[in-house]
């Protein structure tokens, strides 16, 4: 098999795969990439074949739709089945199994639940219809939550009444050190998210390098970037060090970007939060500021669900690093991106389903 044949640089990406096995040489490692985008760069360009049998990746908690409580699901088919809301989406979250249906279901069911690109979409139709509560579920981690508070100003400004969001916004440092501090699965490294750093500055991670002891890589999504970033990881773990490392320079500052955290500085509150597989996590999440609580989907209406998680899916232990998505038993069977039974196997980020598009 000719792991270079779909690089654009196969000579760099040789010499990248060369220097990486170097720095292992016969130790062991387990490095964890945070990101969805980046697990399916890993699986689509087999860059685990590319790496010393020493080294291992493993997948984490970085798909919005994957971490999403399927408790925010039952609320997003309840404001539309029950309340009558016009619920708008990004697409990923229309498949996703909620506790008894799923949004997607619930829209052939005659709900009228609209996917969107971008949640100014929901706020043009709310504003074109005053007679219908509109709901923007608004999920993800800091990367998408400047866009949702951008949306929630311009509500304000334009005095818009029958406009909401129900939010499920996570924190990316908080989630990692979730991970570290669990002990359920041993990580030696982290390749921080790209698109994540890029709003929040790599300053973040700087305490948990320190209290931790273990190294961190902002990582692209292009499998050189990833090649690069674990490269870096290597030689810091082969050294000893645990420093706060930018393999991702074009993109990434270390101030981030200010004017989205401005953003979410004026519109969200940090928050104790609920991510699947970590349970409440301290500051894990954002909740709407109490001057926009009228924008706040949680706040205007009485949502009521009785949710509990599909049986057998493990989810939670994989999103976790854990587990790999073939230790599950339904993988590939009962479980397959036409028919999920968990949110893994359902986002375009999430390992399942990386693992089962690119399975040999």
């Amino acid at each position: 098999m000719n792991l270079l044949k779909d690089f654009k640089n196969p000579e760099l990406a040789k010499k990248l795969s060369t220097a990486i096995a170097e720095a292992v040489g016969d130790r062991s490692f387990s490095i964890m990439e945070v990101c969805g985008g980046q697990t399916h760069t890993i699986y689509k360009y087999k860059l685990r074949e590319m790496l010393p049998p020493g080294l291992r990746l493993v997948s984490g908690p970085g798909c919005p739709v994957c971490v999403t409580p399927i408790e925010y699901i039952d609320q997003a088919v309840f404001l539309a089945l029950e309340e009558g809301a016009t619920v708008f989406t990004f697409g990923d979250l229309m498949r996703v199994p909620g506790t008894t249906t799923s949004l997607e279901k619930a829209a052939a069911e005659g709900a009228d639940i609209q996917p969107v690109y971008s949640p100014f979409q929901s706020l043009e139709f709310a504003q074109e219809n005053p007679g219908k509560q509109v709901v923007f579920l608004g999920i993800g981690f800091e990367t998408t939550l400047p866009g949702i508070g951008l949306v929630i100003l311009e509500a304000q400004k334009a005095g818009v009444e029958n406009f909401s969001v129900l939010l499920s916004a996570k924190r990316v440092p908080p989630v990692l050190e979730a991970v570290l501090s669990s002990g359920k699965a041993q990580i030696n490294g982290f390749i921080t998210p790209g698109h994540v750093t890029a709003i929040i500055g790599t300053h973040p991670y700087d305490e948990l390098c320190k209290k931790y002891g273990v190294p961190m890589a902002v990582g692209g999504f292009e499998p050189l970037d990833l090649l690069a970033a674990i490269l870096e990881l290597a030689r810091e773990l082969a050294s000893g060090d645990s420093d706060n490392l930018n393999a991702y320079k074009r993109a990434v500052k270390t101030d981030g970007n200010r004017k989205g955290q401005q953003v979410i500085e004026e519109v969200f509150e940090e928050k104790d939060d609920e991510l699947r597989g970590l349970g409440v996590i301290p500051k894990a999440g954002y909740g709407i500021r109490k001057e926009f609580a009228r924008f706040d989907a949680d706040r205007r209406f009485e949502i009521v669900t009785d949710s509990h998680e599909p049986k057998g899916c493990i989810c939670g232990v994989i999103l976790c690093g854990i587990k790999l998505p073939t230790d599950c038993p339904m993988f590939g069977k009962a479980c397959t991106p036409d028919s999920p039974v968990g949110s893994c196997m359902v986002s375009a980020e999430g390992a399942c389903n990386a693992a089962y598009l690119f399975r040999d």
